[in-house]
């Protein structure tokens, strides 16, 4: 015996919840509810009818009864419908129509017929397309203060090693805010003032003392300093041999 062979069809959410509830209130019933029937609507010649399917019940409510039913059979091989039991799935049987349910407007239904929506129901869908449609904005007053604590709460949740490089940087843009450059001359006579202080300088401690550029004191070191290369001095510069002994009056 072969299996049973059964349709799904796919309808709006709204019908869905429809038929939902009318199962569940004939669920002490013998039998379940009439849901609605399909109907096969004379086609073009040449082609296939249409199906449509109507409701026999709305319950009250305000929805469609005629749906138009557009076939989507292909690849269904192996596709099978179940049923959810007490204890697990049930199968109901191998699908061999697969079908999703259409509002059919006016326009579709055709004179002879005399099929419109329900006013009530036209309403409510231009409801919905209104609310999906709308941007919700909302404002706020906000002094002063609250701007501060909000930027203040901002740097504490920034990670440690991020407040470190924005305080670096601070420092920078102020050191680079107070420099006042010196001309040639000027920046010698300092370096030479430094030289005499103690013999050897790294570049770092030269370019805090003096609040120049890097590029501008390599350019006067040439002339008057060499950078050791090795032994506990490495990489410090200190003054040619013979400025030394000679170290220009200030």
């Amino acid at each position: 015996m072969g299996e049973r062979q059964v349709w799904l069809v796919k309808v709006p959410t709204f019908l869905g919840k429809r038929w939902r509830s009318a199962c569940d209130e004939s669920k002490s019933k013998e039998a379940g509810p009439e849901l609605g029937s399909i109907q096969q609507v004379s086609a073009i010649e040449g082609e296939p009818p249409t199906l449509r399917l109507k409701l026999s019940d709305t319950g009250g409510e305000n929805i469609p009864v005629l749906y138009n039913l557009k076939n989507s059979t292909a690849d269904i091989a192996g596709l099978h419908a179940f049923i959810q039991g007490s204890q697990q799935a049930d199968l109901l049987g191998a699908v061999s129509q697969r079908m999703d349910a259409e509002i059919l407007h006016d326009s579709q239904a055709g004179t002879t017929t005399g099929v419109q929506l329900d006013a009530s129901y036209r309403a409510l869908t231009q409801q919905r397309h209104q609310q999906a449609n709308e941007r919700t904005r909302t404002a706020q007053q906000v002094d002063a203060q609250d701007i501060l604590n909000a930027q203040r709460n901002a740097r504490l949740r920034e990670p440690a090693s991020m407040r470190s490089a924005i305080k670096r940087n601070t420092e920078a843009r102020n050191a680079r805010a107070n420099q006042i450059k010196l001309d040639s001359d000027q920046l010698e006579r300092l370096l030479f003032q430094l030289f005499e202080r103690k013999p050897s300088w790294k570049m770092n401690d030269l370019r805090a003392e003096t609040r120049q550029s890097v590029e501008s004191i390599k350019k006067i070191l040439e002339n008057i300093a060499v950078q050791n290369t090795r032994g506990p001095s490495r990489g410090e510069f200190e003054l040619k041999s013979e400025y030394k002994t000679s170290t220009p009056a200030v």
